[in-house]
């Protein structure tokens, strides 16, 4: 597991210095550029339990990695984006890949969820109970969890959970075993950029079921700044998904394409609630995506934190792209007080 680079015990002020590329690749110029610039953040070293994708890659993967997801980029919106100065959203949310302070493992460990709840926002808003997790354990089986419904996740990584009902028979937990426990040896999005679900050992966990709907929908708040600026009804169903988005008052928008989510609306208590929630959750964490179940009496449960929505990849409308990312400063990202030249010595 790749080790962070941390401002407390640096080796040198950059291991990438070398690796400014000579290239034609539009993307990889504006990296040599950073790469190359006084005061930049390639001499800046991250405070310990925190770290950047520049940290993570070493100086022969960096320059692969960007050239190769910023492709991806171009293949979707037909440009590349800028790394050196982004201003629209999505150019922004692939930047932060890179450029962006993580806090690490936190940030992509589900089993640390709870963590990102301030105290001002904890009586508004818990996470769902786990009632196991291990990382070498069999699963449980039979009556060794109460009877109910839950869900078998890992605790890492995106898409890799499963509905299940105890008690539990021994030819079901056998075969969740079988499918599931290959998943904690995957490394999950080191080629997107996605490199922070790497940071730790994951876990197979075991959560309990929010409501009783079959299929339960995430209520997720994007929030630029402490502001939530849209948000969307998401259910993941056997086969495909349903969704519906919002603008922040609950006002239906841009939903020509798709199935719409099926859902029962919440309160306006439970609008409150999550709206208040979201903003006191994401006001120090720049862009973020923070994702609420409701139990049957409307009390909102924080599902995850997702810090790159799309990948960058969400094709927006100009104007959306444009304004979303004039919110998002920046200037904070580059400049954070969790970064430090490195001490000399």
């Amino acid at each position: 597991m790749p080790q962070p680079q941390i401002a407390d015990h640096p080796t040198v002020a950059s291991r990438k210095t070398a690796a400014a590329p000579g290239t034609g690749h539009p993307t990889l110029r504006q990296l040599g550029r950073l790469i190359l610039e006084p005061g930049g953040p390639f001499t800046k070293l991250p405070r310990r339990g925190y770290q950047r994708g520049i940290d993570y890659y070493s100086a022969a993967q960096l320059p692969l990695l960007v050239g190769g997801v910023a492709n991806r980029f171009f293949a979707v919106h037909g440009r590349y984006p800028n790394l050196y100065a982004p201003e629209l959203l999505n150019d922004k949310i692939f930047a932060s890949k890179f450029l962006r302070l993580f806090k690490i493992p936190e940030t992509a460990n589900k089993l640390l969820t709870s963590s990102f709840i301030p105290p001002e926002a904890e009586p508004l808003v818990t996470c769902a109970p786990i009632v196991w997790h291990s990382r070498t354990e069999r699963i449980p089986r039979g009556n060794e969890i109460e009877a109910g419904v839950y869900y078998l996740k890992s605790s890492h990584g995106c898409d890799m959970f499963q509905r299940i009902h105890y008690p539990l028979s021994d030819d079901r937990a056998d075969a969740l075993e079988e499918r599931f426990r290959p998943v904690l040896n995957k490394r999950y999005g080191v080629k997107n950029g996605n490199w922070w679900h790497n940071c730790f050992a994951p876990e197979l966990m075991i959560e309990k079921a929010i409501g009783s709907e079959e299929f339960t929908t995430s209520l997720n708040y994007v929030v630029v700044g402490g502001t939530v600026v849209r948000l969307t009804a998401y259910q993941k169903l056997s086969e495909g998904y349903r969704k519906t988005n919002f603008e922040p008052d609950w006002t239906p928008y841009d939903n020509a394409a798709g199935a719409r989510a099926e859902f029962r609306m919440p309160s306006q208590a439970a609008k409150d609630r999550m709206a208040k929630a979201a903003q006191l959750i994401g006001k120090d964490l720049g862009y973020v995506r923070v994702d609420f179940l409701l139990d049957d009496d409307d009390a909102p449960y924080l599902g995850e934190l997702t810090f790159t929505p799309g990948n960058g990849l969400t094709v927006l409308k100009p104007e959306i792209d444009q304004r979303l990312g004039q919110m998002w400063d920046w200037s904070a990202v580059l400049d954070d007080d969790r970064l430090a030249p490195p001490k000399p010595g």
